[in-house]
């Protein structure tokens, strides 16, 4: 491996072995409880706010290019968001890279159809007791986070599925 993406990659291990540690309380902890507010910046240049969806069931999708399930997932969610946009599921993913553009490139190769926002701050993963890449969550029409998934592997799409289709039919 070449030195400088050796230590890219140390790196961003380190990261996430930061955040799943006893630092951060367990995300299922979220379940139940208003999905923490925040304000982001898109791919496009536009500040989105997750308030601003409300009325709407939002698929929040935590990520880093580092993350190896997040490239497994990130095509998966972008079927889903095909599939459901129109019967009022919104997607967005959240990129928690330091390099924004590094994030951006990433986001751009993958051909994503929902907003990509940039996180490059530890603020929001704090508030959302980020765990492990990629890390996904359901919020209800009225804001309320209903279902949280750490991790990926396939077939987890499935509960995705079975779950925004109970939050669109509420």
């Amino acid at each position: 491996m070449h030195r400088m993406s050796e230590t890219r990659f140390l790196c961003g291990f380190a990261v996430c072995a930061l955040l799943a540690s006893a630092a951060f309380p367990l995300a299922p902890t979220l379940l139940g409880k208003p999905a923490p507010d925040f304000v982001l910046k898109s791919l496009d240049g536009s500040n989105l706010r997750l308030s601003e969806y409300r009325g709407q069931v939002v698929l929040l999708n935590f990520w880093a290019r580092w993350a190896g399930e997040a490239r497994q997932e990130l095509p998966v969610l972008d079927h889903i968001n095909s599939t459901y946009n129109r019967s009022g599921l919104v997607v967005l993913g959240v990129s928690v890279d330091e390099d924004a553009r590094r994030a951006r490139d990433f986001a751009e190769g993958m051909k994503l159809g929902y907003p990509v926002l940039l996180d490059t701050t530890p603020d929001i993963g704090r508030d959302y007791s980020i765990q492990k890449m990629p890390m996904t969550i359901l919020v209800d029409r009225s804001g309320v986070v209903r279902f949280v998934s750490v991790g990926f592997k396939p077939g987890d799409d499935r509960a995705y599925l079975d779950k925004i289709r109970e939050l669109l039919r509420e």
